[in-house]
């Protein structure tokens, strides 16, 4: 049974901005603090991660699920995470994809509803279709390469070897299932996993950690992303380790 948690929620994620010293999560909260009101959060019974529904109007829904003992850091984590989608398409208007994208006809988006109804995805994808590839291609090879970073400094950063673990498997898993969607919110869980569980700051991991929080920040903060020219081949090459799945 859904238990709507929203008040204790929302005061949650204030105490955790007032507690922390951390400068980037003091920055991402400050950020994320100011969509806090837009979302409704609801706590759901059973294993799993979290979902944000747009609503429309600015208004969205969090649903999460929680079990009584969850780990304080496993909390606010996931919280984080799915503030940070709203964040994401307060900013780009993009049905929560991590860049800007083409909006849809009003026939298209009738269509799209009209065949799959509430799947956000198909709604996704249905945008991304008409983004230029090279500008889809050249995002990926970004995220892949900031995720083989982080994996390969990983062991660098102190935290306990079963939080490295649950690291390692958000990375992996987020990114080959939708790269485009979870990179924002996936960068704010680990920060703040690794904020709460004690990651050394002085570890390449973490240094390399909040320079793409920061990054990822920047671009929210503009309205859009700026992409480095592609290298040839690195899909090719880290995306085949990886084994991610291009959408």
């Amino acid at each position: 049974m859904a238990d709507d948690s929203t008040a204790q929620d929302r005061q949650l994620l204030h105490d955790y901005s007032r507690e922390t010293r951390d400068p980037y999560v003091q920055r991402l909260l400050g950020e994320l603090l100011g969509h806090v009101n837009r979302a409704e959060f609801e706590r759901t019974a059973g294993a799993g991660g979290g979902n944000t529904r747009d609503l429309g109007q600015g208004r969205y829904a969090i649903s999460y699920a929680y079990t009584p003992g969850m780990w304080r850091s496993d909390h606010l984590a996931v919280m984080v995470h799915e503030l940070t989608h709203v964040a994401v398409n307060q900013a780009y208007d993009s049905r929560m994809l991590n860049f800007r994208v083409p909006q849809l006809s009003a026939a298209e988006d009738d269509r799209v509803k009209n065949e799959t109804p509430g799947r956000e995805e198909d709604h996704q994808n249905a945008r991304l279709g008409r983004v230029d590839a090279r500008r889809r291609d050249a995002f990926v090879d970004l995220v892949v390469g900031n995720v083989q970073r982080l994996l390969d400094e990983l062991p660098t950063s102190g935290l306990p070897p079963e939080r490295q673990r649950a690291i390692r498997t958000k990375l992996t898993d987020h990114m080959r299932a939708r790269p485009y969607h979870e990179y924002d919110g996936v960068l704010s869980h680990v920060l703040t996993w690794a904020d709460l569980d004690g990651a050394d700051r002085s570890s390449a991991f973490y240094r390399s950690l909040t320079a793409m929080v920061a990054q990822a920040a920047d671009w929210r903060a503009a309205g859009d992303i700026t992409l480095p020219r592609r290298r040839r081949g690195l899909f090719r090459r880290m995306g085949s380790a990886l084994h991610i799945i291009r959408r």
